[in-house]
């Protein structure tokens, strides 16, 4: 049996996970406000009533500012207000959808110790999530991961692995490691909603992060190789059919 198990959002890509019970999923669409927010580098220039897609080199993230670790955040989506807090103290709030966003641009300038002329902007699609969202795939995805897949390369490594260091938006139990991979181009039922596999995630420097402590510990792509032949871990799917879906709801393979 696949179980899921948690369900995360990303409010703003490279910043902390928020957890949900359950969700309401759309045809074609990524989970509602999951990576609605990134804050880009000078290295782009973002249309908000044109959005296209960049790599996440192109944003603040894991996969180079490691150090974005180290702050616990939290989004408000009806008030979009953003708040920062290390080693549990608030260090900082502000209101994403004016002129504050300009104050949390330079803090995040300042915590990383830019250099000056490097410009960072906080971007989002006019319309939102359904507009666009700053994902590290073009398609409108969900990124599901086995959390039997992740225990398998525990075991090669004998290495603990928090599953946070994925960030996916479904995390499943299921009876054997790795059988996602047999899912490609095949339909996930859950409850009402339809989901259909179309690729395997690719993993890369990000997942070298520990998401407790902000260091590189563990060469998550390297170990994956090694022992695999490979550097996937976790699915993308595309939503064919809307439908709510909650934790411990049974993913069905058709």
């Amino acid at each position: 049996m696949n179980i899921i198990k948690k369900i995360h959002i990303f409010p703003i890509k490279g910043f902390s996970y928020q957890s949900h019970e359950s969700i309401s999923l759309e045809k074609g669409e990524v989970i509602n406000g999951d990576r609605e927010y990134a804050f880009a580098k000078d290295s782009i220039q973002f249309d908000p009533d044109n959005p296209k897609y960049f790599s996440k080199r192109n944003f603040l993230a894991l996969v180079k500012d490691e150090k974005l670790a180290e702050l616990n955040t939290t989004f408000d989506q009806q008030s979009c207000q953003w708040t920062i807090k290390i080693k549990n103290k608030i260090i900082a709030k502000w209101i994403l959808d004016n002129e504050e966003c300009h104050a949390a641009e330079s803090y995040l300038k300042n915590f990383l110790n830019l250099p000056n002329d490097q410009k960072i902007t906080l971007v989002r699609a006019n319309g939102g999530t359904k507009k666009h969202s700053f994902s590290d795939v073009p398609d409108k995805a969900i990124s599901l991961i086995n959390l039997q897949s992740i225990r398998d390369l525990e075991s090669k490594i004998n290495k603990d692995i928090d599953p946070c260091r994925f960030r996916s938006n479904i995390y499943f139990e299921s009876d054997r490691p790795w059988i996602e991979f047999d899912w490609l181009g095949q339909e996930l039922h859950i409850g009402r909603a339809i989901l259909k596999v179309f690729k395997r995630t690719k993993r890369c420097a990000a997942t070298m992060v520990n998401p407790n402590n902000a260091t590189r510990d563990i060469n998550i792509p390297k170990d994956l190789k090694r022992y695999y032949n490979h550097i996937d871990m976790g699915i993308y799917a595309e939503v064919v059919q809307g439908g709510d879906i909650r934790v411990d709801d049974l993913i069905k393979i058709k």
